[in-house]
């Protein structure tokens, strides 16, 4: 059996507690949150578990902790829970700093723990068809990938802590390229099967200095490349998604407005998927067991772990290159052999 403790107890930390207390060989024993009627509503779903303010404060044998806190925090509850001797799983970003993102990996192959990125759109079953319809042997090798997030504000976060917590740089560590951008660098990756060189981006920053829209530019390996449109000013909400091959077009839409493929000819078109809430709760059984048996065989966390460490490397590059004026910056050397799905 494995014992997991919950670090924030907010949507998505609610969502992964009652996830993995569901899970046969998984047990919730502790929880921790700051917020008091966040404490009295995890005691009352996990009435067997440890429920505290402070992870520091725990003491329940942990053999995994679930960090479910703003990325500000993450590099130090990641860290806190290694020296713990538990494995990690924690939301994206993963990392805010490339070179502590380096140093936890070492800590944890150190101590033969993992670090489990929280890439939950690579468990979403829409884009798991999209990535089948642009295999090679559908459109030929993906030559660009298109991706646009339009939201009309920042998904608010929970009622009793902190609300607009996502337009606090010092809490979110970024705006609209931290939160969005995040996802979109995997997935890039992940759909081209390439990796991504260089980047050139364009941001626009809010009255409270977040950025609330950014155009992402990347190039990547054997001459694709990616666009990234992210908004949090839109008009309506939209996601989508389009990957242009050699011979053919396949395209998602993930949310409830589908809108049309622009040019091409579309050899795949997947359905639209409706909204399956903030937290993607119907996504996370199948990622939930995908942590459970890393945990159990104690994987590389160097593989593992990669892909969280390229979003950290694009999106620093990204800032850089918004302060340069564009300017294409390149994106620090990875490990060749990393992967995006654990296999």
């Amino acid at each position: 059996m494995i014992r997991v403790a919950v670090v924030g107890y907010g949507r998505c930390g609610e969502a992964h507690a009652r996830c993995y207390a569901g899970m046969p060989d998984a047990a919730v024993v502790a929880v921790a949150d700051p917020t008091p009627t966040r404490r009295r509503l995890a005691r009352r779903h996990h009435p067997h578990a440890e429920v505290v303010r402070s992870s520091t404060e725990l003491s329940a044998e942990v053999d995994l902790a679930l960090i479910c806190t703003p990325p500000s925090s993450h590099e130090t509850y990641i860290e806190e829970s290694l020296l713990r001797g538990a494995h990690v799983f924690c939301e994206k970003p993963v990392f805010l700093d490339p070179v502590n993102g380096r140093r936890l990996i070492d800590l944890a192959s150190a101590r033969a723990r993992i670090i489990f990125p929280g890439h939950n759109y690579l468990f979403a079953p829409v884009l798991n068809a999209l990535r089948e319809q642009c295999s090679p042997a559908r459109i030929g090798r993906p030559q660009r990938v298109e991706i646009t997030i339009d939201r009309t504000r920042p998904a608010p976060g929970i009622s009793d802590w902190r609300p607009d917590w996502r337009s606090d740089r010092g809490v979110a560590g970024g705006g609209i390229l931290v939160d969005h951008g995040a996802h979109c660098v995997y997935l890039t990756e992940w759909l081209c099967d390439r990796r991504i060189r260089q980047v050139s981006c364009r941001i626009r920053y809010g009255a409270s200095g977040i950025d609330h829209w950014s155009e992402l530019r990347l190039r990547l390996g054997g001459g694709a490349t990616a666009t990234v449109t992210l908004d949090w000013r839109a008009a309506s909400r939209r996601t989508a998604y389009r990957v242009i091959g050699e011979y053919g077009t396949a395209a998602a839409v993930l949310d409830d407005q589908p809108g049309a493929v622009p040019g091409g000819r579309v050899a795949g078109a997947v359905p639209a998927q409706g909204r399956s809430g903030h937290a993607h709760s119907d996504w996370m059984p199948e990622m939930a067991r995908e942590v459970l048996r890393h945990v159990a065989c104690a994987s590389d966390v160097r593989t593992l772990a990669a892909p969280a460490l390229t979003v950290a490397e694009v999106i620093a590059a990204a800032y850089a290159s918004a302060r340069a004026g564009s300017r294409w910056h390149a994106v620090d050397a990875h490990d060749p052999e990393r992967t995006h799905r654990p296999s």
